[in-house]
């Protein structure tokens, strides 16, 4: 029995930051620490969110909403300031207004607490000025 799947996935930490990079556009701090500790696992991941985010296959929810359910979830669990401007923005080109990013932020109140939606409303100024 040959082992076909390591010759097809090993890729170096390089490889893998490249691949996030031409997919998203941006690298952030946890794609190089996955990078620098193992390769494959950044690829694992960045295959299981782009299967999520980013695939042209068809989903329940549009691209619009997936990505406002994530600027509640990521301002909820007090999440990197920067996933909140990210999926903000995405939500913005896919469509969603100032309003619906406002309220998905809001809406991390109850989970979260209000410290959360405090926390987000500091980095709201990046969505819509630079959006």
């Amino acid at each position: 029995m040959t082992d076909n799947t390591a010759a097809t996935t090993e890729i170096t930490d390089e490889e893998a930051l490249a691949r996030v990079k031409a997919r998203r556009g941006y690298l952030l701090p946890v794609h190089e620490l996955m990078a620098e500790v193992d390769p494959q696992i950044l690829r694992k991941y960045d295959d299981l969110a782009s299967d999520l985010l980013f695939s042209d296959q068809p989903r329940a929810l549009d691209l619009k909403t997936r990505y406002l359910v994530l600027v509640g979830i990521t301002t909820a669990v007090k999440g990197d300031p920067d996933g909140i401007v990210w999926s903000a923005k995405r939500a913005v080109r896919e469509g969603a207004t100032r309003r619906e990013v406002l309220e998905a932020i809001l809406l991390s109140a109850l989970p979260g607490g209000v410290p959360t939606v405090e926390e987000a409303t500091h980095v709201l100024a990046k969505v819509f000025d630079e959006s």
